[in-house]
């Protein structure tokens, strides 16, 4: 089954590119090649992992059909710049976008001073455990459930960072050098403070997409920066590996662990039908319904189990939530959401609209990472805040009074 899968995702992949379906960067692009990149790999894995099962196929084939089928249709029902009549300058996906110098410099201000504060904030509480095992006692740390209030007020300056690395880069290269080196170190020290390589994929796919957007690079960059990352990322999991690790890590087990074994570990998954509706899909909308003590449910955590693929693993692919939760319907239904969803917000940022830009930017990450877990609808507080940030730096009517609207601001 596998080989027909690859066959057919093949040919929705040369279709896109034949009738030029959208660009590399697409949401129905990005879905079918990486996943039709997964499973050309499992040919060459060798049997360093159980072999995938029938169940991982079909929902290869349900995901991808339907995402991409409601992404084009969302895509092209909404008009587009040309036809609600605005000019060649405003439909170019390129064109500057414009921020409020005062929110601007507000959330810069918080990411300046909070940015030291974080860092020294973690390094203080790892500290206690002294400078054994430093990068896995950080590891560890980040994950931790119970924060104390300054702890997690702080963790909020992440989602500021980027959210302002998003905007630098597309006003690159017209940006204030000083300014965005000190956003690129902010950035970084986060990344570096919880040795998260989510942190360094944001950075790296957010930096294509823009660049390739904007011409100033090929897609042959694209495969180069793509094995660098790869190697790079293994060298951060060797250091925050703990010296009491009975076996090294191997590259070829780094591979396996964080790019295929996702794929494998998702067919030990159960569908586990409980009292609460939708307990993981719609874990975020619990947790925010029993903070405001609204109600009291279980809230499913967003890391899950360890189970064995051999190797150990925890990530279970996109599917994992609505599989568990609805069986194959969730997997229909979550991906016509996700396909309307990212289809309109494609023709938005294909519009020029500058909060949709940095917001698609945002997503391409998303997109990319499905083959790991879910991070969309999962991680609902990360695209508000996000949101936020964008809302308020990007918009060019509040100033220290309001002003009334200016069409030759727009």
């Amino acid at each position: 089954m596998a080989w027909i899968v690859i066959i057919f995702l093949s040919i929705l992949a040369l279709s896109f590119l034949c009738l030029k379906v959208g660009d590399l960067f697409s949401p129905w692009m990005i879905t079918v090649l990486v996943w039709l990149a997964i499973l050309i790999l499992f040919q060459f894995s060798g049997d360093l992992l159980y072999p995938l099962q029938e169940r991982f196929y079909t929902c290869v084939s349900i995901w991808v059909s339907l995402m991409s089928a409601t992404g084009i249709i969302t895509y092209y029902a909404f008009p587009s710049s040309r036809e609600l009549g605005q000019s060649c300058q405003d439909i170019n996906i390129n064109k500057e976008i414009h921020t409020n110098d005062l929110f601007y410099m507000f959330f810069f201000t918080i990411s300046l001073v909070c940015t030291p504060l974080y860092v020294y904030n973690i390094y203080k509480v790892i500290s206690l455990f002294g400078t054994t095992d430093l990068f896995f006692n950080l590891r560890i740390f980040a994950n931790a459930g119970e924060k104390d209030m300054v702890q997690t007020l702080l963790t909020y300056v992440n989602a500021i960072n980027q959210a302002l690395f998003i905007i630098e880069m597309w006003r690159y290269p017209k940006v204030n050098k000083l300014r965005f080196g000190a956003i690129v170190l902010a950035n970084f020290m986060c990344a570096v403070a919880i040795m998260e390589k989510g942190s360094l994929f944001f950075m790296l796919f957010v930096t294509l997409f823009i660049l390739y957007e904007k011409e100033h690079i090929k897609i042959r960059t694209i495969a180069l920066w793509a094995v660098i990352l790869l190697f790079t990322f293994y060298g951060i999991n060797q250091m925050r590996t703990s010296e009491n690790t009975v076996r090294e890590t191997t590259f070829m087990d780094f591979f396996n662990i964080y790019i295929l074994s996702p794929s494998v570990a998702f067919e030990q998954v159960q569908e586990k039908l409980t009292e609460q509706f939708g307990s993981r899909s719609f874990a975020f909308f619990y947790a925010v319904i029993t903070r405001l003590g609204l109600g009291h449910y279980v809230v499913e955590p967003k890391l899950q189990e360890f189970t064995q693929v051999p190797m150990f693993t925890n990530v279970y692919t996109v599917f994992q939530p609505f599989f568990q939760d609805f069986g194959y319907k969730g997997i229909a239904f979550f991906s016509t959401v996700y396909g309307v969803f990212t289809g309109w917000l494609y023709r938005q940022c294909r519009n020029g609209g500058a909060i949709s830009k940095c917001m698609y930017a945002y997503i391409v990450e998303i997109l990319v990472l499905q083959f790991y877990q879910e991070n969309l609808i999962l991680s609902l507080s990360m695209l508000i805040q996000y949101l936020f940030v964008f809302f308020f730096v990007l918009q060019r009517r509040m100033g220290l009074t309001f002003k009334p609207y200016n069409h030759a601001d727009k």
